[in-house]
Formats: C-alpha cells, sequence, structure tokens
C-alpha cells in the first residue's frame, strides 16, 4: 500500500542513487491524476528503473526490493483502480514496468519456431485428412494399378491412431488385365503397416506384414509388346516400402494345359527389402521344394516389374537345398542335397550347381552309392519341368555325362525322365552295384557305355518301366569268382592247344555288345565276349526280375578241336577236324547259355553242327 506521498518526495528519499525527477515522472503519470494505483505503479516504474541502471554495469549500490510487488496491491485498491480511475486506460498502460527489448536472433527464432509449430500442425492435420480409410484404398489401389498394369482391389482398410497410428487391410487381389478366366495373380488374406507423420504424404512406409499371400503366376504370354519395366514413362516412386515380411506363403505355377493341377511351393518364410517399382527387390525365402521334397534356401534379387507380361520380371540369386529325399521320385533312392545360382525369369529360370547325394539308389537290388554331379539345367515354372542340359556325375568312381529331360506329370513323383548317357573310361563294378548287391562284384573291368535312358511313371517296379538302347563295351575285365575265372582260363588254354602244365597268364576279359532294355527284359545282341585264342558271339535275353537267361551264339578257338580236347582222345577227333573247322577257324562251337543268373547251363548244339556237315 502507499502512504500518500507524492512522487517527488518518494525521489528524495533514495538518496541520489537515482536522477529520476518529478517532472519528468509526471510527464509520463499525468499530473491531475491522485489515484491510489497510480502513486503504485509510479513507484514500480523507479525501481524498475534502477534495475536497468545496475544491469548496464554502473557500479551503484544495488536497488533496494521494492517496497510494493505486483501481487501486494490491496484489492480496495485494485477495486478502486477498475472503478474510479477514469484515465486508467489512456496512462495504465503507459506506466508499465519496462522490459528488456528482445534481440533481433531471439525475434528470428521465435518467428522460425512459431512457423514450424504451424507447418507442424498444417502437415498434420493434412495427414490426418488422407488417413482416411477412403483415402488409403484408392492410394493403395490406383498406385499399385498403375505402376504394375494390373486391376486391383482392396475390399478394407482401417485405420487406427493409439498406441500409433497404425494401417490395415484385407483381401487385396491383383488380377492380370483382360484374363478373366485367370486366378488372381497376387492375392493377400490381410496386411498391416505402422506409419509415421510423413508416411502417406510421402508414399513410403517402414515394414508390412503380410498374411495369406498367394502368388499364382499364370502361364507366359507368346508374343507380346516389347519389355516394359513399371518405371517406364511413369513417375519415379523410388523406395516405397522398406521391409515386408510375410508370415505364410504359397507360390503357384499354372500349367498351359488347363486340366493339369498347378504346381504349388509352400514358402515357410519370406522377407522383401527396399520395394520399388523401379528396381531389382532384395528377398530371402525359405520354401519346400515339392518333387523332390526338401527345404530350399534363397536369396536373390527380383525385378524390374515387367508391366506387359510380369511372368518375365527378372528373377536371380543364390540357393542351398538341403535333405531332399530322392524317394518322392519313384524308383529312386537318397538324401540329396545341392548348391548353385540361378537367373530368368518366374516361368523359366537357368541354374547351375552341384549336389552330393551319399546314398543314391536304383529299385533294382542294388545297394546305395554315393553321386556327386554338377549341372546346368532350365527349369519351366509353368510345369516344373527340367531341361538337363549338360550334367557331369561321378558315381562311386565312374564319370558319367548326362543331358535330357525330366519332365513333370500330374500326381505326386509323377516324372517322365528321358535321359542320354554316355560313359567313356567307367568301372563295370559301379554299375553292377546298383543292381547286384554282393559284398564283391562279380566283374571288374574298365567299362564304355552310349545309352538312351526312359523311365517313365508308374506303380510298378523300376525293372518293368526301365527303358534303355545302347551299346557298350567293356576292356581288361576279369571275373572275382575264382571258379569263373579258372574256367576262363581253361578255355582259353584250350582254344590255343596248350598243355596242361604249360603257364598261363591271367585272363582279362573284352566283352563288347548293344543292348536293349524294355518291360524287365534285358536284349542283347552282337555280344561278343573275348579271352585269348577263342572269341564268343551271342544273342539273348535276361530277365532283370527273373534271372531267366537265354543266350545262342558261337565259340570261335584258334586252335583244332581234336587239340581243344587234348590227350589220349585227340587221336581219335583229328579225323573230326574239318567237321568243326570254318570261317578260317581252328574250330567253331554253336553254344547255348541257359537257366539262371544262380544257376547257369552251358551246352554245345550239336544238330547245328550235324546239319553243317550234311
Amino acid at each position: 500500500m502507499t502512504d500518500g506521498r507524492a512522487p517527488a518526495e518518494l525521489q528524495k528519499e533514495d538518496d541520489g542513487e537515482t536522477q529520476v525527477s518529478t517532472k519528468r515522472h509526471r510527464g509520463l503519470l499525468g499530473s491531475s491524476c491522485p489515484c491510489a494505483p497510480c502513486n503504485w505503479r509510479t513507484k514500480q516504474v523507479r525501481e524498475a528503473r534502477e534495475v536497468t541502471t545496475d544491469r548496464l554495469g554502473f557500479k551503484r549500490q544495488a536497488a533496494r526490493k521494492s517496497r510494493y510487488p505486483a501481487w501486494s496491491m490491496p484489492r480496495q485498491q485494485n477495486r478502486f483502480a477498475r472503478s474510479s480511475c477514469s484515465s486508467r486506460g489512456s496512462h495504465l498502460a503507459r506506466i508499465a514496468p519496462a522490459r528488456k527489448p528482445m534481440s533481433r536472433k531471439r525475434r528470428i527464432v521465435a518467428w522460425i519456431a512459431a512457423s514450424g509449430l504451424a507447418v507442424l500442425v498444417g502437415l498434420a492435420l493434412s495427414a490426418a485428412w488422407m488417413m482416411r480409410p477412403a483415402s488409403l484404398k484408392r492410394l493403395v489401389e490406383d498406385g499399385l494399378a498403375s505402376q504394375l498394369n494390373l486391376d486391383t482391389s482392396v475390399e478394407h482398410i482401417s485405420v487406427q491412431f493409439l498406441p500409433r497410428p497404425r494401417v490395415s487391410g484385407k483381401a487385396l487381389t491383383m488380377r492380370v488385365r483382360e484374363r478373366p478366366d485367370l486366378p488372381p495373380f497376387i492375392s493377400i488374406g490381410t496386411f498391416w503397416v505402422d506409419v509415421g507423420l510423413f508416411s502417406i504424404m510421402r508414399r513410403h512406409v517402414g515394414t508390412v506384414h503380410v498374411d495369406g499371400l498367394e502368388i499364382i503366376v499364370p502361364p507366359r504370354q507368346d508374343g507380346g509388346q516389347p519389355a516394359e519395366t513399371a518405371s517406364a514413362g511413369r513417375k519415379d516412386y523410388g523406395v516405397v516400402v522398406d521391409h515386408l515380411v510375410a508370415h505364410d506363403a504359397k507360390l503357384s505355377f499354372v500349367r498351359k494345359r488347363p486340366d493339369r493341377l498347378p504346381l504349388m511351393f509352400r514358402i515357410h518364410e519370406l522377407k522383401v527389402e527396399d520395394i520399388g517399382f523401379d528396381r531389382p527387390i532384395p528377398f530371402y525365402a525359405r520354401l519346400t521344394n515339392p518333387i523332390p521334397e526338401g527345404i530350399v534356401e534363397t536369396r536373390g534379387t527380383f525385378g524390374p516389374w515387367r508391366r506387359d507380361d510380369g511372368t518375365q520380371t527378372a528373377l536371380s540369386g543364390e540357393y542351398t537345398f538341403l535333405n531332399a529325399n530322392l524317394a518322392t521320385i519313384n524308383g529312386i533312392g537318397g538324401t540329396l542335397q545341392s548348391t548353385g545360382r540361378y537367373e530368368g525369369e518366374l516361368t523359366q529360370i537357368a541354374a547351375y550347381g552341384s549336389t552330393f547325394t551319399p546314398d543314391f539308389s536304383l529299385e533294382l537290388g542294388g545297394k546305395p552309392l554315393p553321386l556327386s554331379t554338377t549341372f546346368h539345367a532350365v527349369i519351366d515354372g509353368t510345369n516344373g519341368s527340367t531341361e538337363l542340359v549338360s550334367v557331369n556325375a561321378k558315381l562311386l568312381n565312374t564319370p558319367i555325362t548326362t543331358r535330357g529331360s525330366i519332365t513333370n506329370l500330374d500326381g505326386p513323383g509323377r516324372h517322365d525322365l528321358k535321359l542320354d548317357v554316355t560313359i567313356e573310361a567307367g568301372r563295370i563294378e559301379d554299375i553292377l552295384a546298383l543292381a547286384i548287391d554282393t559284398p564283391d562284384p562279380m566283374l571288374r573291368g574298365d567299362l564304355s557305355l552310349r545309352s538312351t535312358f526312359a523311365l517313365p511313371p508308374g506303380k510298378t517296379k523300376v525293372p518293368q518301366r526301365l527303358a534303355m538302347r545302347g551299346q557298350f563295351g567293356l576292356g581288361a575285365a576279369t571275373f572275382t569268382d575264382s571258379q569263373v575265372q579258372a574256367k576262363l582260363q581253361e578255355l582259353s588254354r584250350r582254344s590255343q592247344g596248350k598243355e596242361k602244365d604249360e603257364p598261363m597268364l591271367r585272363v582279362l576279359t573284352n566283352l563288347t555288345g548293344q543292348f536293349t532294355v524294355d518291360s524287365g527284359v534285358l536284349t542283347l545282341s552282337r555280344l561278343s565276349f573275348s579271352v585269348p585264342g577263342a572269341t564268343v558271339r551271342l544273342a539273348g535275353t535276361y530277365g532283370l526280375d527273373s534271372g531267366a537267361i537265354d543266350f545262342r551264339g558261337t565259340l570261335r578257338m584258334e586252335a583244332g578241336m581234336s587239340d581243344v580236347v587234348g590227350g589220349f582222345k585227340s587221336i581219335f577227333l583229328k579225323p573230326f577236324n574239318p567237321l568243326f573247322r570254318k570261317d578260317s577257324a581252328g574250330t567253331l562251337l554253336p553254344i547255348k547259355i541257359t537257366g539262371t543268373r544262380k544257376a547257369p547251363k552251358m551246352g554245345i548244339e550239336m544238330g547245328k553242327i550235324l546239319k553243317r556237315g550234311s
């Protein structure tokens, strides 16, 4: 409260600390206002000036605290000021305490802050407007349809703002234009994505989660327009989605023939990065390969998207094929591991890689053998068939070169194999081991072979379905059975007319011939079997399942019949030597081999000899 003293008296009381005069004070307040609020304001102005003077650096005694702080004016004086001071509207504003003027830098910062706040508010309002479900639905449909050239529709989109903004939707489908007969190219059951303030405005989001993703690749279109990517003549949106995570997905290929079932791959994990319409898109996938059944892990790139035909979009990457069960292909067994790379497009992929199967087997009664390969193959994505451009395999110690095709048919395990097989420097014991399970192979030697190989699908055993046609040769072959080898040595000794006590080297057998395999029967023609001093030519059949043998042919020996028999009996046979001599051979005998694999019988067809003599 004020004591009623005039401003001039208050000035004298300050002991010269300030030079504010009564005249100057009255010039500010006006000399005709005696009210208490005006006197109170006068005191506030004086003390504010003292503080200001001290802040300017004058070394004076600190200004004493105001005797009348702003909150200390009695309520009566405030009420008096509101009711009795007729000039308060004009001079009370002029006597407000002096404030330090705001610097230019602060004013600029304040303007920037205010402008930024206004911009943020405007952007927030714009984003909120654009995040209306109707706007988002139109944005998604129009954007995908324009960039991918697919008819796009979304059944429902919803937006929630708490605890953070999230956009979710369901039933997103994309179809090939003007092809209502085809199923949707891409369909998504549900999806959701957390968005920020600027995500919608700049058409860029972080991570999109997808459930129920299904990609059904239609058959490749014949002809068509030149290649046109998604960015051709269109706005470049750059990266639209940073990450896409599919929690459950399927990849199917529609066959060219409408009566054939689609080929389907189940994708257990799919992660796609930096999704854009005008660039290759990195991805990682883990899926199950149906035939042969196994897990495939792959990393690669997909794109840019082909607007004219999405099935021709570029695809490349590397893969690892783990624990593939070859038993899912009827007639073959083993567990395959493979690594390699691939390139091409969705409907036609070229693969380069290697495989290793430690326990490869055929349904022929043999035993498992290690098989390794390097290959170049082309996979037709529309039906799952594979063209084997070149395969270099090694079965135990036998190198094999193969080319051909593996046609995928309807139903599990239904594959039609057609191969051309070449063996240049193989081992016969490795091939026999696939068909005969014995501790030791019955024959060892060098093998050369050229053959066609066909294995159609079916429920019957492999020998009944296997079809082969070709020619083969054996060099420096020996039989592991000592009795068989002894008989061959005896045949060689007798054919050369040697005595029993003459030393004999180990007999090496040469065998050549042409063969066919059909309906479980091996047919041999022009089979030539030779040992030193003798040559056997045979033709006949051998049952792969039954083991039945029926071969007919000739035994040609260098020595005459009497020398072949030797000993005392040779004296009686010398007159008959001309009967057995023919075509410059010392002895030519018609022979037959019958019986079974376990009990073969060999004999001479005497009837043919007698006819020859007559």
